[in-house]
Order: C-alpha cells, then structure tokens, then sequence
C-alpha cells in the first residue's frame, strides 16, 4: 500500500489530532474541513493506516454519486483491496477489508463488522446513525466524521459525535494558494 497523494500540512496534522482525540477517549469525532480541503484524501491516509495494521475499514456516503468518486479517490491513494456495498455495483465484494458504503444499503443489511467506520458528509443525518452507534459491538469501535457544515441539527445529539477537529479554513487555503480568491456579486 502506497499513499500516492502527499498530504498537505494541515492534513498531516489533523490526523495528529484524530490520534491524540482517540487516545484521549474520544470514539465519534468528527473534521471539519472547508470544500476542496482534501477530506477524502484525510480518509484514504486513515484507510491507509488502519490496513497497515490489518484493519477493516467502512467509509460511509450519504449519495450514490459519491461512491465511484470515493473508489476512484482512494485508488489513487493506493488503496486496491476495497468492495462497495450499495444496491447493485461492479466492485461488491464483502471479503474485501474496505468497504465504501452507501447508508441507505447498509439500512437495509447487516453491517459487516469493522474496526474503523468513517462517515462522509457527517452533517447529513440518518436514523441509521443513531441505532448503529449506539449498539453494543460497536460502541468502542471508532466513527470519524467529515464534513465542511458541522452544525446540522442533531448532530450534537447523545451518542453521536464527541468531538470536533477544525482541520483548516478557507482562507487560510486561499492564503496559501490552494483554493482560489473569490468575489461575492450577490447575496
């Protein structure tokens, strides 16, 4: 496993804080990081770690359309060894240890147990998220949200999310030219 895609500073230490938050007790923080910030490229770094470890890994999206986008993602980041579970799709495969997840299907199956779960788009809120956090067998497992809108309602609700990680903002992207300037012409 190779990481093809070299993390930025900011990534490199937002996963810093991911480690220090799980030691600390933390089991469902979640990262804040601005549109274009590179969450998926934070995810697949963790993904990356935890199969070094021999972990299995479910990486959550709230949409059909974001699931290639996050294979494709993720192979660019070295990572081969991953199934999807969605209705119909090419690449199912539940032997593999990652799995990109559509949260409607995993609604209506048995999770596949894992050691690590990441939850894309943390902000969209499902009634899954809820009963599946809660269950015995996976209370000490680790949840990691993403999301750029951390503020969604429900998001603070009991045994959801513990903890939030600010990876960066937008204009520090747009200071350090990884993000263009912008001009707002209208409200």
């Amino acid at each position: 496993m190779s990481q093809a895609i070299e993390l930025r500073e900011y990534q490199k230490q937002t996963i810093d804080r991911l480690k220090s938050a799980l030691k600390d007790g933390h089991k469902r923080p979640v990262v804040q990081a601005p549109t274009g910030a590179g969450k998926t490229v934070i995810a697949a770094a963790l993904v990356n770690m935890a199969r070094e470890k021999g972990r299995k890994v479910l990486f959550c999206v709230p949409a059909l359309s974001l699931i290639d986008q996050t294979v494709e993602r993720f192979r660019q980041n070295g990572i081969f060894d991953l199934g999807v579970i969605q209705g119909i799709h090419d690449l199912t495969d539940y032997s593999q240890p990652v799995q990109v997840c559509s949260v409607q299907t995993l609604a209506r199956r048995n999770i596949p147990q894992a050691d690590l779960v990441i939850v894309d788009e943390a902000h969209v809120m499902f009634k899954l998220y809820q009963k599946w956090f809660n269950e015995d067998r996976w209370k000490n497992i680790p949840f990691i949200g993403l999301t750029a809108t951390p503020w969604s309602k429900g998001m603070g609700a009991e045994g959801l999310w513990d903890h939030l990680i600010v990876a960066t903002t937008t204009s520090k992207l747009i200071d350090d030219g990884s993000l263009s300037d912008f001009r707002v012409y209208a409200p």
